[in-house]
């Protein structure tokens, strides 16, 4: 029985000595090549059984090698083992779907190479050693889709999502450009990243807009493919319309993006060496560009719906205003239209009384007097309306001296015992800011006066550096929030909810019946303090 035939292609001397000395215990014969040619030579002269090869090799690359081998019909079928430093995941990837059945990286034992050379031989073993490199190249696959999915997953920001994207994409395929086309905005866009000549950390970034014919051309080029494709493949697409510059590559590949039927755009990976992948890699970045597509969906949704969130809380912010200018115009005509007269027919009445007291009928002076003291509480009544359309302290001294003044009424009209918490170093608040805190402790109590039955309310106001929180709690006899929810008569809530959020905070409401309400809202500080400016 004749001895296998080993080719070892190893251009460190070194290397090679050792691994030929243990195939060598193992009975094998052993052929050394020390550069590329030499072992193109070797194979044609003895097809061996088995070929051990190294990547980085002078004249013609293992790379190329191994191509040569899979290619040919007479050599095809040699069992290759890459021994190499490169340990990148995309390198293991690339040499085992090139059809590398084992790849090992340096530093590696030399005793389990020789003792995987003598698997590899076994007839019997073909069928698991087949196995064995699809598992290995699915793990490999697996793992560069999480590292990807880590990143979309992270940010829904469009523009840092596609800026880790292509950061990952220029490592795992070791090209130094990347462009991402987005052609469904309402003007296409290619974002663009370089990476730094010296492959050092630095790398430029742009933004730009791109021509429709250009996005014309590429939804074109994939109408009936979605697969990756190669860009020396393509006739007469120029490069330089995506990455303008042709300093920067004129081979890669172009990865299609579509959320179902509809065409996103695509990630354009490019470099000036010759990009050749197998039809695993490519398996991988046509999922690597599913999953940049659903992430990109992702992003825009998000985009559009803080878009909606910024135009919601201006016409908010516009509704608010208006009430509040409407609330003062009121204020102001009643208290100098209405208020006004209706005092100067108080003062009539009490010249009636005085003018006819000595000698007029008594019933008379009864009705002038009982007029009298029906104009005063009707008089007084709207000083209180007008106190609740707009509070003058509110204006003149501020949120926290209105709240004083407001609970002591509201704790002698209602025989509710009221506290109120204030923070020791009050933080300049905006007036609007001002206003609508004031509007949401007043909804409040309004409910609680309405429905509540409460005998012990509670304000407390408190805030860090970044956040101001207001919590208004009550021992009533509570309600359910969620059979609360939706109903039409809920308007008070609703008022709260609505100024909470233009303030840019959360409102909780804490409740159950007969277990009293909290109502909590947590605002971020810095927005509402004096001069921070309010969206419009």
């Amino acid at each position: 029985m004749s001895k296998p035939k080993i080719l070892v292609v190893e251009d460190e001397r070194d290397i090679s000595k050792v691994i030929s000395i243990n195939l060598k215990i193992e009975g094998m014969d052993v052929v050394v090549a020390y550069d590329g040619p030499a072992a193109l030579e070797r194979i044609n002269e003895s097809k061996p059984d088995c070929v051990v090869l190294d990547v980085m090799l002078p004249r013609i690359s293992g790379w190329d090698i191994l191509k040569y081998i899979k290619a040919n019909p007479d050599t095809k079928d040699i069992p290759v083992v890459m021994v190499t430093g490169q340990s990148g995941e995309r390198d293991q990837l690339r040499g085992l779907g090139a059809g590398a059945v084992k790849y090992i990286t340096k530093p590696f034992s030399p005793v389990t190479l020789a003792e995987t050379i003598k698997g590899l031989l076994k007839p019997q073993t073909k069928a698991d050693v087949a196995r064995e490199r699809r598992e290995a190249i699915e793990r490999l696959q697996l793992s560069t889709v999480y590292k990807i999915s880590d990143i979309l997953i992270s940010t829904p920001e469009l523009e840092e999502l596609l800026e880790g994207v292509a950061d990952k994409l220029i490592v795992l395929l070791d090209l130094p450009s990347c462009a991402l086309v987005l052609a469904d905005g309402v003007e296409p866009e290619v974002y663009t990243f370089r990476q730094a000549p010296d492959n050092g950390r630095r790398k430029s970034v742009g933004r730009s807009p791109i021509g429709p014919e250009v996005v014309s051309e590429l939804k074109q080029m994939f109408a009936a493919n979605r697969r990756p494709v190669r860009i020396k493949d393509l006739d007469g697409f120029d490069l330089e319309s995506v990455l303008e510059g042709a300093e920067y590559g004129d081979d890669g590949y172009i990865l299609p993006l579509f959320e179902r039927s509809t065409f996103l755009g695509c990630v354009v990976i490019a470099g000036n060496t010759e990009v050749t992948m197998s039809p695993d890699e490519q398996d991988l970045l046509a999922t690597i560009a599913n999953q940049v597509s659903a992430a990109v969906g992702r992003a825009r949704l998000h985009d559009n719906l803080k878009e909606d969130e910024v135009v919601h809380r201006r016409l908010l912010h516009q509704t608010i205003s208006a009430q509040e200018s409407e609330r003062r115009r009121l204020a102001g005509e009643i208290h100098d239209g209405i208020v006004q007269s209706m005092v100067g027919i108080s003062y009539r009445l009490q010249a009636l009384e005085k003018k006819f007291e000595a000698g007029a009928d008594e019933e008379l002076m009864d009705n002038i007097r009982q007029l009298e003291e029906q104009l005063n509480n009707n008089i007084k009544e709207l000083r209180e309306l007008l106190l609740g359309l707009r509070p003058p302290l509110l204006d003149d001294m501020g949120l926290y001296a209105a709240l004083e003044a407001h609970l002591k009424k509201f704790s002698t009209a209602n025989r509710v015992q009221v506290s109120l918490q204030i923070p020791e170093e009050k933080p300049p608040i905006s007036r609007d800011a001002q206003i609508n805190l004031f509007r949401i402790i007043q909804e409040a109590l309004n409910n609680i006066e309405k429905h509540a039955e409460a005998e012990h309310v509670t304000i407390e106001i408190d805030n860090t550096p970044q956040k101001l929180y207001l919590r208004i709690i009550d021992d009533g006899k509570g309600f359910s929030p969620q059979k609360a929810r939706g109903k039409s008569g809920n308007l008070g809530i609703a008022n709260m909810r609505e100024r909470t959020e233009l303030l840019g905070g959360v409102l909780k409401i804490k409740s159950e019946p007969g277990r009293g309400t909290g109502i909590s809202c947590d605002i971020p500080l810095r927005p509402i303090l004096e001069g921070a400016s309010c969206p419009r």
